[in-house]
């Protein structure tokens, strides 16, 4: 179906984006271990509050947690100090490239290379002692964490490099080859003589690969030595490219409700018009021009609000009413697409269950998606239904006290307004042909998998034995977000486990 007109909030995670998911989760989620999630990460922000902190990010913004300088040699990585030899060592010495810091030197992730003043979301700190809490998907043995900062007068839109830094760490914390466990805090002391934009580098070692993640923090530094700003940050404008017809408008709230006759529309005319750079441009001048008790820009050196090309934000001062500004688009035009990704064929049972996974993308509005799986009588045996206005959920159905034969898999992505989309796939599930005994049937009893233990991997009915010291640690690294080392199905499960 093709909806003629499709209205929604800009703040929501950019369309453009769905089709990232496809294409990067496959060879990057063999790495995803660990984020920097507080304050967010540059690569976070592309992924928290569906993207509407940071946009245009690429592949990451599904895979976050997978910014992994790989010292091993691997293709795909820009190495320092020389950009064709792998290392290992602290930042200082060797690590990504410089230009290639923010993506930890993996080409598939440049995107966050990406530097300039306005480019990234910012998130206010103060000098003194601030929480920086590592996140881990897989709680790695560690070596250290390292925490750098920006000199004072580092260049914001110039490419990250080793002299946008000062080399003494301001905090390294040993690891001791401990696990990492599932999150870890570190007092971080920002210095009292910065303030405005400067970045974190926080670089957690692992100690028992040759790999080390990288985060970038976008921060800005509220320094009570500088005189505090006159305005206030309420919101922003999000960059996404655009079309000809397509109207981008404000939406103004006050303590009484909205205010209509505040409201500034923008209706691109033209292809250059509709970039993602342009447009936020106009539409702040035309805003600041209407002088409606709030502005959309940034801040420079005067503490002036100024329209910049690409992400604005939105301000008020005190003495305003306005209190809230949402940034709305219609869409003509845009045919709705829904696309599934990770299905297969056939699956086998085990005692009567098995686990679909699988990605579900939609473009062309925002959609709230939900999944049911039909036997062949028609009834319903499995159902669930992904976030609100999630365009790209990852779908888990446990289906329960099924039996062999064919089975209907029907994903429905319905909007808000217009039409919905629907994708009908058929399965087929099979009786498990088990090749012998086994310990376990995987996952069960993740945790005492140890080498030798063997399980049965209901999804193709065949055993895996866990390898022997030290690819065995590998065989307990798996969660529903983590399935590099799942037997059998796994991007890297020959490094765990050999099928019998």
């Amino acid at each position: 179906m093709t909806p003629k007109n499709n209205t929604r909030a800009l703040l929501c995670a950019p369309l453009a984006l769905t089709a990232a998911i496809a294409a990067g989760l496959s060879a990057q989620q063999a790495s995803a271990h660990g984020y920097i999630e507080s304050p967010k990460s540059r690569s976070f922000s592309c992924h928290s509050t569906g993207g509407s902190l940071n946009t245009d990010c690429g592949p990451v913004t599904y895979d976050y947690q997978s910014v992994e300088y790989q010292g091993d040699g691997r293709d795909g990585i820009e190495h320092y100090p020389s950009k064709a030899q792998s290392c290992q060592g602290s930042f200082t010495d060797c690590g990504p490239a410089n230009g290639h810091i923010a993506a930890g030197g993996m080409n598939g992730f440049s995107k966050i290379n990406e530097q300039t003043a306005t480019r990234w979301n910012k998130t206010t700190v103060q000098p003194g002692l601030n929480d920086f809490k590592w996140k881990y998907t897989i709680g790695h043995k560690t070596t250290n964490w390292q925490f750098f900062i920006t000199k004072k007068d580092w260049n914001p839109n110039q490419p990250l490099t080793r002299d946008s830094f000062e080399l003494t760490p301001l905090l390294t914390e040993q690891g001791n080859g401990n696990p990492a466990g599932s999150s870890t805090t570190h007092k971080v002391n920002i210095p009292a003589d910065r303030s405005g934009y400067h970045i974190v580098l926080g670089t957690w070692e692992i100690n028992d690969t040759k790999a080390t993640f990288y985060q970038v923090v976008d921060v800005n530094i509220e320094n009570g030595d500088v005189p505090p700003s006159e305005w206030s940050d309420i919101g922003a404008v999000v960059p996404e490219t655009l079309k000809i017809g397509d109207k981008v408008s404000t939406r103004v709230f006050s303590g009484i409700g909205e205010q209509h006759d505040r409201q500034t529309q923008l209706t691109i005319s033209s292809t250059e018009q509709g970039h993602a750079s342009q447009w936020p441009f106009e539409l702040a001048e035309k805003v600041n021009r209407a002088n409606h008790g709030y502005k959309i820009g940034e801040l420079n050196s005067e503490d002036e609000v100024v329209p910049v090309h690409g992400r604005n934000s939105v301000y008020t001062k005190a003495d305003s009413d306005v209190t809230r500004v949402e940034i709305l688009k219609e869409v003509v035009g845009v045919p709705g697409e829904l696309k599934l990704t990770g299905l297969k064929d056939s699956y086998a049972l085990e005692q009567g269950a098995v686990d679909l996974h699988f990605g579900a993308m939609a473009s062309g509005g925002v959609y709230t998606l939900n999944a049911t799986l039909f036997n062949s009588k028609g009834e319903s045996v499995a159902f669930k239904q992904g976030a609100t206005s999630d365009n790209a959920p990852h779908f888990s159905l446990a289906v329960k006290d099924a039996s062999a034969g064919k089975y209907d898999l029907v994903v429905v992505a319905q909007p808000a307004k217009g039409s919905l989309i629907q994708q009908t796939r058929s399965l087929t599930f099979t009786e498990a042909t088990v090749g012998g005994d086994h310990d376990h049937v995987f996952p069960e009893s993740l945790s005492s998998y140890r080498a030798g233990t063997t399980v049965l991997q209901p999804k193709d009915g065949n055993i895996y034995e866990c390898k022997p010291f030290p690819n065995s640690g590998y065989c307990i690294q798996w969660s529903q977000s983590a399935t590099q080392f799942e037997p059998g199905t796994g991007s890297h499960w020959e490094m765990a486990w050999t099928r019998k």
